[in-house]
């Protein structure tokens, strides 16, 4: 959740609070003399038929026209009603098992002095004011005595039976709102016996959203600074010149305008991927790069949203571009070489994605967010919103072959429209409904994803709206459940609220390995999964992180997940275990499988706070004895020794 959507919470629990107190009163446990759902009242023409005259509220479902004689009018089962008889002396109401005819009719509720068995049920409520308004609650008992044998719901004149006499259509209850969840996960996430250090190795960058390496057996370190540019880390320097710079085509204006410490954006250079061939003369990805940018929304999009209102338009573009390094001078991208791939309608700022990445199968991986705003229903998010919408990239993990076709000309896989590059054939979608690139859908803001280094599975750290926070590893063609699904709850995009019931949720929706909610952050920043040496003990742990506490304070949080169980736990940094302070906007990975935190003391891409961390062993050794990891061999140790003293876990024959 961003800045905007913090203000938008804020608006929308004030709303709820509105919303829950009315929801009480409409209990029948509850339920006050003058308070109902639907009112009608009646009037007459002689002696010979009701006149429908008014009927609240103004859109309620009654089945008939003002003016209608004895109307069929339409009740649901569990709401309230109240009828008016502005003549009721001569006129008296009573509802009914309406008979074949009158003689057959079994009186349940009567108005004035007669008397109906249903007058006492405390579910039903009745009341009758002596002044020509009765009330009462349509309940499954209620409903059951109108349709006793031979009869059907109704009502009539008590006095005239046999010519003002109407029905009633009655329809099922209506399925019960869920109750909202204000804390989903009570459980804290707490600290784990893990405890790192953090190595600063660059500082000064604006807001570092990126580090990764070329695969072509260098040391070389690439950092994607999110105002547009990329730098090298080589021999631990960073070197003068950026390997790429496209300010000039960054859409970034600030979200409040300020462009300092405190202003905010998602849009920028967001996503950098290296061809799997970009060492190998041979391959036709020979020194070939792939970058996602937000740019102006100022040509022909490949893909777009739902139409937007006339009077608007698209924030910007989300555009994947291939690049080719200069031949001459390996450390700068050749800028003439600009070959764009797909170019994507953007309708709000936020929630744009932005990750690139290869997987085993050689193709690329691009992650789209569902377009922006909050809950994924405003302008271009249609009807179901564009995370359940597959015929709309957003919201969804898009899978291409992003080479020019001309030099794969051998492929199987079909040319995309644009004639710009490949979609593989086995995409779940190619020749059933959905667009043919995505590989799975049903996400809000998959900001950072990986590929587990055992399995090659893809794992998405996917950022939440107001309450919970997830990872999910994701399957071809699965569906994760945004918007009707955030995290394992029920959501409520009219709201923005979660519940725990799951009643009337589509089969197949895939819930994720692991959550957490608002207690503990507020979105999530994907990472790895560790396969480094230098900390044993995090070997297969998922290392990922929380931006941060609040949008107002660098508060961040650097966390591991085991996949397997789902559990959750935070680090501890240094001897002292001190609090991060800082914003957490992405991970990185070497070629070794270390990894690094990319933070900074800004909110936003403005300011120079920017910062690369390594994340490293807490000691510079490990030392024979140092049973407890906190590089020393001390008393603390020995205790440990003691209580384990001749301990055996040899298996027995």
């Amino acid at each position: 959740m961003k800045k905007k959507e913090l203000i938008m919470k804020v608006q929308r629990l004030g709303i709820a609070v509105v919303v829950g107190a009315a929801v009480i009163l409409g209990t029948s446990a509850t339920v006050e003399a003058d308070s109902h759902d639907v009112g009608w009242t009646f009037g007459n023409v002689s002696s010979s038929s009701y006149r429908l005259d008014a009927f609240e509220p103004g859109d309620a479902e009654l089945g008939a026209s003002l003016g209608t004689q004895d109307p069929t009018l339409t009740l649901q089962i569990g709401k309230r009603y109240q009828v008016t008889v502005t003549n009721f002396i001569p006129h008296p109401l009573e509802v009914l098992a309406k008979g074949a005819s009158a003689g057959a009719d079994t009186i349940l509720l009567a108005q004035g002095p007669k008397t109906g068995p249903f007058e006492s049920d405390p579910e039903v409520v009745w009341q009758d004011n002596g002044a020509g308004t009765v009330t009462f609650t349509l309940t499954s008992g209620l409903h059951d005595a109108m349709l006793a044998a031979g009869h059907v719901p109704g009502y009539r004149c008590g006095a005239h039976i046999f010519t003002m006499r109407g029905g009633f259509n009655v329809l099922p209850a209506a399925e019960p709102e869920p109750d909202p969840l204000g804390d989903p996960i009570p459980e804290p996430l707490l600290k784990g016996d893990i405890t790192v250090e953090l190595e600063v190795v660059a500082s000064g960058l604006t807001s570092p959203v990126y580090l990764t390496h070329a695969g072509e057996g260098t040391d070389r370190l690439f950092i994607v600074d999110q105002p547009g540019l990329i730098w090298i880390m080589e021999n631990g320097q960073l070197l003068d010149t950026p390997f790429l710079d496209v300010i000039d085509r960054v859409h970034m204006p600030g979200f409040f305008g300020s462009l300092d410490v405190n202003d905010f954006d998602e849009r920028g250079l967001l996503g950098l991927a290296f061809h799997p061939g970009f060492g190998d003369p041979a391959s036709p990805g020979y020194q070939t790069l792939y970058t996602y940018t937000s740019e102006m929304a100022d040509m022909p999009a490949d893909f777009t949203t739902e139409p937007l209102p006339a009077d608007v338009l698209f924030d910007h573009q989300s555009v994947i571009t291939e690049w080719t390094v200069d031949a001459a001078m390996p450390n700068m991208v050749d800028l003439s070489t600009r070959r764009e791939i797909m170019r994507i309608d953007e309708p709000q700022f936020n929630h744009d994605g932005g990750m690139l990445g290869f997987g085993r199968d050689g193709y690329l991986y691009i992650s789209v967010g569902d377009g922006g705003s909050a809950d994924d229903v405003a302008d271009g998010h249609g009807a179901t919103g564009n995370g359940q919408n597959k015929n709309t990239v957003h919201g969804s993990i898009l899978r291409i072959n992003p080479l020019d076709p001309v030099l794969t000309p051998d492929s199987l896989d079909a040319v995309s429209a644009n004639g710009t590059y490949r979609v593989p054939g086995d995409n779940p979608f190619v020749g059933k409904d959905g667009v043919n690139e995505i590989f799975a859908y049903g996400f809000r803001n998959p900001w950072r994803f990986s590929f587990h280094p055992s399995t090659g599975t893809l794992v998405v750290a996917d950022v939440g709206q107001n309450m919970v926070e997830e990872i999910d590893l994701v399957l071809a063609g699965g569906n994760y459940g945004w918007n009707l699904k955030e995290g394992t709850f029920h959501f409520d995009p009219t709201e923005g609220t979660v519940s725990d019931d799951l009643t009337g949720l589509p089969a197949g929706l895939i819930d994720p390995v692991g959550q957490y909610d608002h207690d503990e952050g507020i979105s999530i920043t994907g990472g790895f999964v560790y396969h480094g040496s230098v900390i044993p003990e995090l070997m297969g742990k998922y290392v990922f992180g929380d931006f941060s506490s609040s949008f107002f304070a660098a508060d961040g949080r650097l966390l591991y997940a085991d996949l397997g169980t789902g559990l959750i736990r935070e680090f501890k940094i240094g001897i002292s275990d001190r609090d991060l302070g800082l914003y957490v906007k992405a991970f990185g990975q070497d070629a070794a499988g270390e990894l690094y935190l990319l933070a900074g003391t800004n909110l936003g891409p403005f300011g120079t706070g920017g910062v690369v961390l390594k994340i490293v062993d807490l000691c510079t050794a490990r030392i024979p004895g140092d049973l407890n990891n906190d590089c020393v061999v001390d008393d603390a140790d020995l205790a440990i020794l003691n209580e384990h003293w001749l301990e055996s876990a040899r298996r027995q024959p």
